[in-house]
């Protein structure tokens, strides 16, 4: 049989214009790496492609592209953010001859315009469609759009293609173990992109990617890793030997399970995403969100899931028709009663494809500003009871107040004292450890404010008296330095910022 046809494939994710401080972006810095993940589209595509193909990946957040090779054919995954980059990547490829396939939740809901720029669409999940595109595209009978109503069966999946990616420009690597959502929040799209039916894979299956991946540092990225505790379970007791580090993303009622909360800690859990969302029932009611929810019963949960030695990164949105500004204040409240320094709070946006995005649609209160906007920190929306430039501004005095080190201080004394968080992490270098070191000394003590001061020394004595781990002292300093640091960027910025919102306001909806 002749060898086939080589062919070079472009894998790409493009850069965002803008980044919030949620991606950690700082926090890479500190480490020596431009990211801290990227995204797992591309390794993945590339692990479903034939073997005749040359791929490259790239990630335009941490490597530019290469100016001297033009692709046959190039891949690009879209979010809303990234949306516009993508197009003009997609016509700059076009224009060299290569043939474009776009794919990721933008494109998959915004195929006419995607078409615009591309010659192709993958919708939705791309296993079987993509192998499919290849193969026509070997035909030169490329179709417009990949699409099915099928979802894939999901029990196994090769092993990402981390060796195409350069591991030394990002801290960790991304891991899915299901799809699906059975929820349906209107201002979500896991469950309008995987369904509403879970679907998981075969542990062994998880643990040979986890044994092949090139880092210790992992990020589940399943909507709700705990959902089905039975599998989470064994799961946990399948990755107990291999001595990972890593966070995810759950319900608050993982705490209702001591057995799972241990086995997750003992696993090597160091955080877990919850998705509080709103402090406001109404609003809750309003977007559909029916599950971490429990008024008194949030007490409960936080403090069992601290004292497994586990940090919450509490997830705030602000915007829905019931919310006013008095929502950030509250918001405040609760992490400082709570102890919660981790907190990513977000302007509501909506994205194509969501409900959230349909109705505002149809009630004409859609803006048309650049989708590149939706990161969080910019208002993209008519909200019902507040003005653009009302709820950014609230907005920034809101996270500005949350990362001071004055807020900061307190909510860590609280929360580190109470002797939980001893599990060592993942190892990292003797030069790492000297760097962070460094960088730590440097923030903290060669500092004028006094609560950065008293932070250190206060982590520092936990550190020495055995109270703390070392890695989980210093973690914490450091990852709060890196909110800070990009929320003072924020500031740097602010007069283009405010700018962009000004432009764009047109006060209240209900004042219409």
């Amino acid at each position: 049989m002749a060898d086939k046809k080589k062919y070079t494939l472009f894998l790409i994710s493009p850069r965002q214009k803008f980044v919030n401080y949620p991606a950690h972006s700082e926090m890479a810095k500190m480490f020596g790496k431009k990211r801290l993940m990227i995204p797992l589209a591309l390794p993945t595509i590339a692990a479903l492609t034939p073997d005749h193909y040359d791929i490259h990946i790239f990630d335009e957040e941490i490597e530019s592209l290469p100016k001297n090779l033009v692709p046959d054919i190039v891949g690009i995954t879209t979010l809303a953010a990234t949306g516009i980059r993508a197009f003009e990547l997609g016509d700059h490829y076009r224009s060299l001859g290569s043939k474009v396939i776009f794919g990721g939740p933008y494109a998959s809901f915004m195929q006419e315009e995607a078409l615009k720029h591309g010659d192709c669409v993958i919708a939705g999940e791309a296993e079987g469609k993509w192998e499919q595109a290849l193969a026509d595209f070997e035909q030169n009978s490329l179709k417009q759009v990949y699409s099915s109503e099928i979802y894939v069966p999901y029990k196994t999946q090769p092993p990402p293609r981390w060796d195409l990616v350069n591991m030394n420009r990002i801290f960790q690597v991304a891991i899915q173990v299901s799809r699906g959502c059975p929820f349906n929040c209107d201002f979500c799209l896991v469950s309008k992109n995987f369904g509403r039916k879970m679907r998981y894979r075969n542990i062994g299956n998880v643990v040979e990617e986890i044994k092949a991946a090139p880092s210790k540092y992992f990020f589940f990225v399943d909507d709700n890793l705990t959902i089905n505790k039975k599998y989470a379970k064994e799961l946990m007791r399948a990755i107990i030997p291999l001595k990972i580090s890593w966070g995810c993303m759950c319900s608050l009622d993982v705490a209702t399970d001591d057995e799972l909360l241990h086995l997750m800690a003992e696993a090597g859990c160091f955080n877990i995403l919850v998705g509080f969302e709103s402090l406001n029932p109404a609003s809750l009611d309003e977007s559909q969100k029916h599950h971490n929810r429990g008024g008194s019963i949030y007490a409960e949960a936080i403090n069992k899931i601290h004292a497994a030695g586990i940090h919450i990164n509490a997830s705030f949105v602000v915007g829905f028709d019931n919310d006013t500004l008095e929502e950030f204040d509250r918001i405040f409240d609760f992490t400082m009663q709570h102890n919660l320094p981790h907190v990513n709070l977000h302007l509501l946006n909506a994205p194509p494809g969501t409900e959230t995005h349909r109705k505002f649609r149809e009630e004409g209160r859609l803006l048309s500003c650049d989708p590149e906007l939706g990161v969080g920190h910019f208002p993209t929306l008519h909200y019902m009871q507040m003005s653009q430039i009302g709820i950014f501004d609230k907005y920034m005095e809101t996270v500005t107040k949350l990362y001071s080190f004055d807020t900061i201080r307190k909510k860590g004394e609280a929360l580190l004292s109470n002797g939980a968080f001893t599990r060592p992490g993942g190892e990292i270098s003797a030069f790492m450890k000297a760097r962070l070191s460094w960088i730590t000394f440097t923030a903290f003590v060669l500092t004028n404010d006094p609560d950065r001061k008293k932070l250190f020394r206060f982590v520092i004595k936990l550190i020495r008296t055995k109270q703390i781990a070392i890695d989980k002292g210093l973690g914490f300093l450091l990852s709060m330095l890196g909110y800070y640091r990009h929320i003072q960027e924020h500031h740097r910025n602010l007069e283009q910022y405010r700018m962009i919102v000004r432009q764009q306001d047109k006060g209240a909806w209900k004042d219409k």
